[in-house]
């Protein structure tokens, strides 16, 4: 059934809204970048924590938190806000809350912004100056944030199956 003037929910076809496809691109697009942020930043910081000059740290460390600022938190909005907008949307709703693979996945994600949390704090303290952190903080941070990735990827493609 297609219908006339009505803005984004006006065309509607077997129950999805139209724009529903772009909707999840957009989430799928928020999860990339917050996700490939997430994982490049605990690469990187795993090696800037063992500069020798500490201005070189320091430069380091800005860009970093820029990076985590600008482009990761842009990322975890777009993937937060079109998740939500997608469930709401969705006329299944109901029945993907009751699938065991769903819940893997929102369990994952709750893990992945866990992880986002402490490198958040962490990578806000850090100066160039001073005692710094290990790098292998950064680095279990780094296989953590992977793992979560894996098992989201296994509760949509594997599982859900």
């Amino acid at each position: 059934m297609m219908g006339g003037s009505g803005g984004l929910l006006a065309n509607v076809v077997e129950g999805i809204p139209a724009g529903y496809g772009w909707l999840k691109w957009v989430h799928v697009l928020g999860v990339v970048i917050y996700v490939g942020g997430l994982m490049a930043l605990t690469r990187l910081l795993g090696h800037a924590v063992r500069f020798d000059a500490a201005a070189s740290r320091s430069d380091a460390y800005r860009i970093f938190k820029r990076m985590h600022k600008f482009a990761n938190w842009a990322g975890l909005l777009l993937m937060l806000v079109a998740g939500v907008v997608l469930l709401v949307w969705d006329p299944a709703a109901k029945e993907y809350m009751k699938k065991g693979y769903f819940h893997m996945k929102l369990t994952a994600i709750l893990a992945l912004v866990v992880c986002d949390i402490v490198f958040t704090r962490k990578l806000m303290r850090l100066e160039g100056e001073g005692e710094q952190p290990r790098p292998a903080f950064f680095r279990i941070l780094h296989g953590v944030v992977g793992l979560t990735l894996l098992v989201t990827l296994a509760a949509l493609f594997i599982i859900r199956k």
